[in-house]
């Protein structure tokens, strides 16, 4: 498999957003991971270890969460040191927006793996009686975990959660674009975790093609939609299921009841945190004309706050991943400041891969926005195209006529009531903040993913163990009760010959109103009336001793 060119489905070959043939950035895998004359070989292993059943128990879950946490603990020096490296990502940040959250989700998961894992009891049909039906989540086999360089241990992590609280085996590869962050992951797991149920594949992209060869119960990649496809197509040949977790342009838009100065610090730290290589990010801004050029000044200024006249200098900007990254960034900036877009910002310095925040201000035409360099593709870096607008209609229009489809998320900033509900209803996105950004990912009992174009599937708390687990449907019945006096005549009116008396007791049980009857004991109803009527005969029986 290749993943720099691919021809697409008009005969037009696509090409990676780092161009045709992208560095291979990943050197000197650690010792213990594997390699691609080695994979082969461990997807036996781990099928092995599955079939074995250890993963199935409670216990084994229980205790490689518990590892998994003590891993990130005792290893969190080493991880944020390796964040630092590739991403110039401060400490502080590297926990809070990637080491925490996957803690959450861990203590989520040990305090509801219990519940989680328990059958869930359904109501039942009338041809069935007598019966008990439940739903069972039983663990899908062998994972793929394929994380990605920008949040290389959240989107690493986070996932496996899910799949080790499902009780799976895992093949994990880290993103071979942040090659400390890769080298750290390998190293903990194989310290901390049961290396006979959860690998660590090294490597570039000879290694991911190797990885997709095999068969798996189901995969989980963080990355490009270009990269997804190659993905999506490599499983099909398996039929495994994906979780693809993509990005797209997520817009933001401001409206003029918005409250500006809230707005303008949240779509700021969104935005630039991480360099802007966030798949969540804001990528382009709407911002309404009557309101536009203060909302920009505020930007400034909250720019200024956050990072100082020069973020260049502050530990707390980030800087694009690689080479390839900031030519790309380069290009986009100098081609806009070419056309005279450049707000503010627009200072880059190749030999620290820095790219000043910028922001570009296309005016009021949103025809020639939709069609310019800036709106082609995903920008994933510390750069803000905006627009204005007059309209809420213009808005639902430009945001459902995307070129690269739904987004991954869209932020709206706004207190009149009647536009957000228009933007809530009317816009469709992976998710939706209201007068924020990107923090709809910290709620756990939120789903994180895409739709369309920007993903599919979802993760992040129960969603988590129900990504990783296949739903059972289990009717169980009972021969005592089947062949009773009463009953036998009553169920053996699905078998030939069919009487006139059995077509109509089959018309009579298939009723929905049959079904009800059935299942009248799960209602509130039939427990507050049984309940009322055990009060009324304790009451009787009070009077009659009374007397």
């Amino acid at each position: 498999m290749t993943v720099a060119t691919r021809s697409g489905a008009a005969g037009v070959d696509q090409q990676s957003r780092y161009g045709a043939t992208p560095p291979i950035m990943f050197q000197d895998a650690t010792d213990g991971s594997l390699g691609v004359e080695d994979i082969s070989a461990a997807i036996g292993q781990l099928r092995a270890a599955f079939a074995s059943e250890k993963t199935m128990s409670r216990e084994w879950r229980i205790d490689q969460l518990k590892a998994l946490r003590t891993l990130l603990t005792e290893g969190r020096g080493e991880l944020c040191e390796a964040m630092r490296v590739d991403l110039h990502k401060h400490p502080f940040e590297g926990v809070s927006t990637e080491l925490g959250l996957v803690e959450a989700e861990i203590d989520n998961a040990l305090a509801n793996l219990d519940g989680w894992m328990r059958p869930s009891f359904t109501a039942n049909s009338a041809m069935n009686i007598p019966c008990w039906s439940s739903t069972q989540q039983d663990p899908l086999g062998l994972v793929l975990i394929m994380g990605a360089w920008n949040y290389p241990m959240q989107l690493t992590f986070a996932p496996l959660v899910g799949a080790i609280a499902g009780g799976n085996c895992v093949m994990i590869k880290p993103g071979s674009y942040a090659p400390a962050s890769s080298h750290a992951i390998s190293r903990l797991v194989q310290k901390y975790l049961d290396s006979e149920c959860i690998k660590v594949a090294e490597g570039d992209r000879k290694v991911t093609g190797k990885l997709l060869e095999e068969r798996y119960d189901k995969i989980c990649f963080t990355g490009s939609a270009f990269v997804g496809k190659l993905v999506l197509e490599a499983a099909a040949k398996h039929l495994t299921p994906c979780i693809l977790e993509l990005g797209g342009k997520s817009p933001c838009i401001v409206d003029q009841s918005a409250h500006l100065e809230h707005a303008a610090k949240r779509l700021v730290w969104a935005s630039f945190v991480n360099g802007g290589q966030t798949c969540v990010r804001p990528d382009f801004l709407m911002v309404h004309e009557k309101v536009a050029d203060e909302f920009f000044s505020l930007v400034k200024a909250a720019i200024r706050d956050f990072y100082g006249s020069d973020p260049q200098q502050t530990e707390w900007f980030g800087r694009c991943i690689n080479a390839s990254a900031f030519h790309r960034l380069e290009a986009l900036v100098k081609g806009a400041a070419s056309d005279g877009k450049v707000r503010f910002g627009g200072r880059v310095d190749a030999s620290d891969k820095y790219i000043e925040p910028t922001l570009l201000d296309y005016g009021s035409d949103l025809d020639a926005f939709k069609q310019c360099g800036a709106m082609a593709d995903e920008i994933f870096g510390p750069v803000m195209p905006a627009v204005r607008f007059s309209s809420v209609e213009q808005v639902v229009t430009f945001t459902k006529e995307l070129r690269t489809g739904k987004p991954l998320a869209l932020y709206c900033y706004a207190r009149d009531a009647r536009f957000v509900d228009k933007i809530k209803r009317r816009t469709t996105s992976g998710g939706l903040c209201i007068n924020d950004s990107i923090m709809h990912l910290v709620n756990h009992e939120l789903p994180f993913g895409g739709v369309g174009a920007s993903g599919m599937g979802s993760y992040h708390g129960k969603r988590s163990f129900l990504a990783f687990t296949h739903e059972k449907a289990v009717l169980e019945k009972s021969p005592s009760f089947d062949e009773t006096f009463v009953l036998r005549p009553l169920l053996a009116a699905r078998f030939p010959p069919y009487t006139p008396f059995k077509q109509a007791l089959v018309r009579l049980f298939s009723m929905r109103l049959a079904d009800h009857a059935v299942n009248v004991h799960r209602t509130w109803a039939f427990w507050w009336l049984l309940g009322a009527l055990a009060c009324y005969a304790m009451g009787i029986r009070i009077a009659i001793t009374w007397a």
